[in-house]
């Protein structure tokens, strides 16, 4: 009877002690969660993005829209939900209904087809940019060679993708104007065209695809912006530029558009064409 009493007082004791221990569970759980859930769960939420104003921009504006971005909430402007992919794309969204305070185009040709139909405001252009061709050293590119190494069957050549992406419209336009000089080679360039960027949508946080390409050893030469050169160089620097020539060159003009009755889309665009916002643009390539 001694052993079964022991036996039942210890069962009481180990009960009694769960209980305490879940009633002390709730104040212990802080100190014994991870650090790095503890900071999510005590931060502030963010903004939910369905609340911000909606920002959707070319991908070749990126890098200088995030600057341009912070350097407007440092002036007192609102936060804004920044989406980036071909501007084409994003043309045919809008048109489709989707929700855009500030477009940002590639082309003006979008923002003015879209203010023409009333689902923006006035288009202005705020940015110019040109066509480089980035390339391997074992491509050769050079000024003086340029449409016969394009045109060499053993060379990779990458591009955007026309229609859905302005940067593949501008090369095309390119083709024909190479045509001009060399006759048929528009419709070689056109059938060995490696169409690697222009058809979806940037996550913001992957790697550029002309930056891919080369990792990848997809390409020899790619046809692009010349700023998106820039950035392309910087992450491969054993990769060359060279501008394509005034007589060959295509350029673009970017416009830019609020929605009616946004106050913050009209008001970011304001600061884009303002002298901090250009400035920026600028330090980017753009002119």
């Amino acid at each position: 009877m001694g052993r079964d009493s022991s036996k039942r007082t210890g069962r009481t004791r180990c009960a009694r002690g769960a209980l305490a221990l879940a009633a002390l569970l709730p104040s212990l759980l802080p100190s014994l969660l991870p650090s790095a859930a503890m900071a999510q769960g005590s931060e502030p939420a963010p903004a939910s993005s369905a609340n911000a104003p909606v920002l959707l921009a070319a991908g070749s504006l990126r890098q200088a829209f995030g600057d341009i971005l912070a350097a407007y909430r440092a002036s007192g402007g609102g936060r804004f939900d920044a989406q980036y992919g071909p501007s084409g794309k994003l043309r045919k969204e809008i048109e489709g209904g989707r929700q855009v305070d500030l477009f940002a185009s590639a082309a003006s040709e979008h923002t003015e087809a879209l203010a023409k139909s009333g689902l923006l405001g006035t288009s202005a252009v705020f940015a110019y940019n040109d066509l480089c061709v980035v390339s391997t050293p074992q491509a050769g590119l050079r000024a003086e060679n340029l449409l016969d190494t394009l045109r060499s069957p053993t060379l990779r050549l990458a591009t955007s993708t026309p229609v859905s992406d302005p940067m593949g419209d501008y090369t095309w336009q390119f083709f024909r104007k190479a045509d001009a000089q060399q006759p048929g080679l528009y419709a070689v360039l056109d059938a060995k065209a490696l169409k690697l960027s222009g058809a979806a949508s940037l996550d913001p946080n992957s790697t550029l695809p002309y930056i891919t390409a080369f990792e990848q050893d997809r390409a020899d030469a790619y046809i692009m912006y010349c700023t998106n050169a820039v950035l392309v160089t910087q992450a491969l620097p054993r990769l060359a530029i060279l501008r394509i020539p005034d007589s060959l060159n295509v350029r673009s003009s970017y416009g830019i558009a609020a929605r009616k009755g946004s106050s913050e889309g009209e008001r970011l665009l304001r600061f884009v064409l303002g002298k901090q916002g250009q400035d920026i643009l600028r330090k980017y390539g753009f002119h």
